[in-house]
C-alpha cells in the first residue's frame, strides 16, 4: 500500500467535501462558458453584453517585513507552537501573509486594480484552462457565488450571516500547478487513487496556500437612503457557548457607499440597528475606503440574478466587501491556519483575536488591509500534540471565522468530543468553540458515503492515522479537491 502523504489531517470530514462550493463551480462555469468565447458579447448577439479580460496570476510577494520570511521551516513552525514567545511569532508570521496577500498585484480588471490574493485561480480556472493559456484567457477575478459550508451533507441547518454573504477559493500559483498535475479535480482520478490502494492524494508543496474570501454584496435595492448599507459586525463570543450566528450578534455598523475617501481606523457601533437607519450616527458609519471591496460587474450580477431567489436585485456596480477570509498554507504537515475578518475597532479586536495580537501588526500593513483582525492555529492544543499517537488533551486552541462558523451548533458538529478551556470541562460542539485545523484535518474523499469516516467537530485531536479514514482518500486538508471535482 503506498501512500503520497506522511499523514493526513486533511480528511477529517467525509461528505463535507466542500459543498460549500459546489454552486461555485456551477456558477463559475456558467460564466466560463460566456467569457471563453468573447472578451465582449454584442447587445443584440441573444448572449450576454458581458466585458471580461485578462491577467496573470500573482506569487505571493515579499511584503519587506523586518524578520519576515515565507515559507517558514516546518521544524521552526513547530517550535513556535511550544512556547509563549513562539507564539508570537505565529501571531507575526500570520499578519505578514495577510500583508502580502493584500498588496497590490500590478494586474487591473475593467480598470479596477487587483490585490495579490484577487488575481489567483479558482477551481473554474483550473479545470478550464492551462497554466500557460490562463494568460490569455478572459476570466473575472472575484467569481462571487453562493456559500453552501452550511450545507454539508445534509447536516448543518444553521442560517450564517446575510443572504448575500458570498464567495470563492483561490489557490495561489503552486498549489494550482499541483492540482493540474496530479488531476485532483477529477473524480475518476480520485478513484483510480483509491482503487490502488493509496491513503491519501499527493502532498501540496511547501509554499502552497489555499483561501476562502468571504464578501457581502452591497445591494443598492437594500441601501437607506439610497447610499447607507447596515453591516452586521462581530461583537465577540457569548459568555455561554452557544451557537451565535450574526442574526443574533446585534451589533453592526453603516457603509457609506457614496464615501471613497475616508479612512477611519478606529470608530464606533450601533447597538440598535434599525433597519430605517434612524441609528445611524458619523461614529458608526464607515466609508468604503475601510473595507477591501470592488464594484460587481456585468457578468458576476446577471448569474448571481440566475443562481437563486435570494440574489436576484444585484446589479452591476453595486459594492462587495471583503468580511472575511480564511487562508491556510502548507508550511507544516497540518497546514498553517489564520481566518481574517473586518471589525470596526481593529486596535480592540474581540475574541478569537486580541489587543496583544492587533499590536503585532507590521508598519507595512497600511489602508483597509489594517481594518481586519485575525486568529492563527498553528495547533489544536496546547501544549500541541503529535501528527499520530496524540491525546485530546491540553487547553483547547480556538480559532474560527464569525462570518463562516460561528452560528454552528451541535448537530452541525456531530464529531465533536469534550475537551479542556482554561481549566475547565467543555464540550467544544458549538462554532466558537472550534479550530481551522481540527476541521480541516478531516477532509477526505468518501465516494461510498462511509458514515464511520471523520466528520465535522469542534475543536479536538484528530491522529493523521485515525483508522476512521479507511475506506476515504485524504485530500491533504482541503476540502475544496473533493468538493469541486468533476
Amino acid at each position: 500500500m503506498k501512500t503520497h502523504l506522511k499523514f493526513d489531517h486533511s480528511n477529517k470530514t467525509k461528505l463535507r467535501q466542500i459543498r460549500i462550493f459546489c454552486s461555485a463551480t456551477m456558477v463559475a462555469g456558467l460564466l466560463s462558458s460566456q467569457t471563453l468565447h468573447a472578451q465582449t458579447m454584442p447587445a443584440d448577439s441573444g448572449k450576454s453584453n458581458v466585458i471580461v479580460s485578462s491577467f496573470k496570476p500573482v506569487p505571493l510577494p515579499d511584503p519587506k517585513i523586518p524578520g519576515y520570511t515565507y515559507p517558514v521551516a516546518a521544524d521552526t513552525i513547530t517550535a513556535w507552537t511550544k512556547s509563549p514567545k513562539g507564539q508570537i511569532e505565529i501571531q507575526k508570521h500570520a499578519w505578514g501573509i495577510w500583508t502580502a496577500l493584500t498588496l497590490n498585484s500590478g494586474e487591473t480588471y475593467q480598470g479596477q486594480p487587483l490585490r495579490v490574493f484577487e488575481t489567483w485561480e479558482t477551481p473554474d480556472d483550473i479545470m478550464t484552462a492551462s497554466s500557460q493559456a490562463l494568460m490569455n484567457k478572459p476570466r473575472v477575478p472575484n467569481v462571487l457565488t453562493p456559500f453552501h459550508q452550511l450545507n454539508h451533507a445534509g447536516l448543518l441547518k444553521t442560517t450564517q450571516g446575510k443572504e448575500t454573504v458570498l464567495g470563492f477559493v483561490k489557490y495561489d500559483p503552486i498549489a494550482a500547478a499541483h492540482i493540474r498535475a496530479n488531476n485532483l479535480f477529477s473524480i475518476a482520478a480520485l478513484n483510480k487513487m483509491l482503487a490502488a490502494n493509496e491513503t491519501s492524494i499527493p502532498a501540496f508543496p511547501a509554499p502552497s496556500l489555499s483561501l476562502k474570501p468571504v464578501f457581502q454584496t452591497l445591494k443598492s435595492k437594500s441601501l437607506v437612503q439610497g447610499r447607507y448599507f447596515q453591516l452586521s459586525v462581530w461583537p465577540g463570543p457569548p459568555k455561554t457557548p452557544v451557537p451565535f450566528p450574526s442574526s443574533d450578534w446585534k451589533t453592526c455598523v453603516w457603509i457609506d457607499t457614496q464615501d471613497t475617501g475616508t479612512e477611519k481606523l478606529s470608530g464606533g457601533v450601533d447597538n440598535k440597528c434599525a433597519a430605517d437607519g434612524s441609528s445611524r450616527t458619523a461614529a458608526n458609519t464607515y466609508g468604503l475606503k475601510n473595507f477591501i471591496h470592488f464594484k460587481v460587474d456585468a457578468a458576476n450580477a446577471e448569474l448571481l440574478n440566475k443562481s437563486t431567489e435570494n440574489f436576484k436585485g444585484i446589479a452591476a456596480g453595486d459594492y462587495s466587501v471583503l468580511v472575511a477570509m480564511h487562508v491556510g498554507s502548507r508550511e507544516i504537515t497540518e497546514w498553517t491556519w489564520q481566518s481574517f475578518w473586518w471589525t470596526p475597532a481593529p486596535d480592540l479586536p474581540p475574541a478569537p483575536s486580541s489587543a496583544a495580537i492587533a499590536k503585532l501588526r507590521p508598519a507595512a500593513l497600511q489602508g483597509a488591509p489594517r481594518h481586519y483582525a485575525h486568529c492563527a492555529a498553528y495547533q489544536t492544543l496546547s501544549p500541541p500534540q503529535p501528527e499520530t499517537g496524540g491525546k485530546n488533551v491540553g487547553e483547547s486552541v480556538y480559532c474560527y471565522n464569525p462570518y463562516l462558523e460561528a452560528g454552528f451548533g451541535p448537530s452541525d458538529l456531530p464529531d465533536s468530543i469534550p475537551g479542556k478551556y482554561k481549566g475547565q470541562s467543555v464540550a467544544n460542539n458549538v462554532g466558537v468553540q472550534t479550530n481551522c485545523m481540527s476541521c480541516h484535518a478531516a477532509a477526505n474523499f468518501n465516494p461510498k458515503n462511509l458514515t464511520t469516516a471523520p466528520n465535522y467537530s469542534g475543536d479536538r485531536y484528530l491522529g493523521l492515522n485515525d483508522p476512521r479514514f479507511k475506506g476515504t482518500l485524504q485530500v491533504d486538508f482541503l476540502w475544496s479537491i473533493p468538493g469541486n471535482a468533476k
